[in-house]
């Protein structure tokens, strides 16, 4: 049985982490903790446990195995690195950090996200990053399809997104494609409110991917491979796929899994994987070296903006401790 705690209990802590948490037969939740103590004690009182204010003394009270910490990105840095330094498995939002907000992110942010990744390398723990799409369904059978190598090796990616997902795309396309190295970018405002940016993949492989208020879909990728090509519709919604040499497309879609109640299974699904990458002992699909790399990517993407000039993507690979997954 691992011991759970609440370490903020705002919208995504109070209806979708801690519920995710609480459903599981291997999990219960042992103290919230939230700096507005009318919050702390809500959530205190639906799990029957004891309420904090201060993240240090409900750390150093409590017997705890899980630190979740689904708080605003310009508080994570200081919550998680509590939990690392204690040797916690600790579960969090994305982005690891960001100072100015999550969809802007800045060179600036990357040393602060590789601190938390050297914490995390001196200690035996999981470190798990809220990047919803790796369970969703549609990109699960995708990926799978892919691994199979029935469409061959990746050429290129497209990708287009409503601002909400773009830091679960940004992800996404490096969990498909594989690498980023360099980033061209351009955005029309200060604001970075309407964005695009060409890929560059270490494997070789290019691609593009765009952010913009105005797109009416939640997101849409393109996968396109030597021998054919792949294409997702949406969080949790639709995929299909076909050869290059063949008119036969196959049509994916689990009508169960493009309902409302879509969005919170999500979370349990990957919460759930989490845990079990715990008690299995193996890596969790989106750890925090995907954390890392998000933030490296989207901070070159920002540069590039800035500067008007490719940038390329310096990626953090320290000597010792876990090699990062790819």
């Amino acid at each position: 049985m691992y011991n759970v705690a609440i370490l903020g209990y705002r919208a995504q802590g109070s209806q979708h982490h801690a519920p995710a948490f609480a459903r599981l037969p291997d999990c219960r939740i042992v103290a919230v903790c939230d700096v507005v103590e009318e919050r702390a004690r809500e959530g205190a009182e639906r799990y029957g446990v004891p309420a904090y204010v201060e993240a240090d003394e409900m750390l150093d009270r409590e017997e705890i195995d899980i630190v979740d910490v689904p708080v605003g990105e310009r508080f994570r840095y200081e919550l998680v690195m509590k939990a690392l330094r204690r040797g916690k498995h600790v579960f969090t939002e994305k982005p690891l950090v960001a100072g100015d907000g999550q969809f802007k992110i800045q060179p600036a942010d990357v040393p602060v996200a590789r601190e938390l990744i050297d914490e995390w390398q001196k200690h035996d723990a999981q470190f798990g990053i809220c990047f919803g799409l790796h369970a969703s369904p549609n990109v699960q059978r995708v990926k799978a399809v892919l691994a199979g190598g029935e469409l061959g090796e990746v050429r290129h990616i497209q990708a287009r997104t409503h601002p909400g997902p773009w830091n679960h795309i940004l992800d996404l396309v490096r969990f498909l494609g594989g690498e980023v190295d360099e980033v061209t970018a351009i955005a029309d405002n200060a604001d970075l409110s309407n964005k695009a940016a060409c890929l560059r993949f270490e494997n070789g492989a290019v691609g593009t991917l765009s952010f913009c208020g105005e797109v009416s879909l939640q997101f849409q990728l393109k996968w396109v491979g030597t021998r054919g090509e792949a294409t997702l519709d949406n969080i949790a919604g639709t995929a299909t796929w076909h050869r290059h040499d063949s008119l036969d497309v196959t049509h994916w879609q689990e009508t169960s899994h493009v309902k409302p109640a879509t969005y919170h299974r999500l979370f349990e699904d990957l919460i759930a994987d989490f845990v079990a990458s715990i008690r299995e002992g193996r890596p969790f699909v989106a750890d925090g070296w995907a954390g890392l790399r998000h933030v490296e990517i989207d901070a070159a993407i920002t540069e590039s903006i800035r500067t008007r000039r490719p940038v390329k993507v310096e990626r953090y690979r320290p000597d010792r401790g876990r090699r990062p997954l790819l």
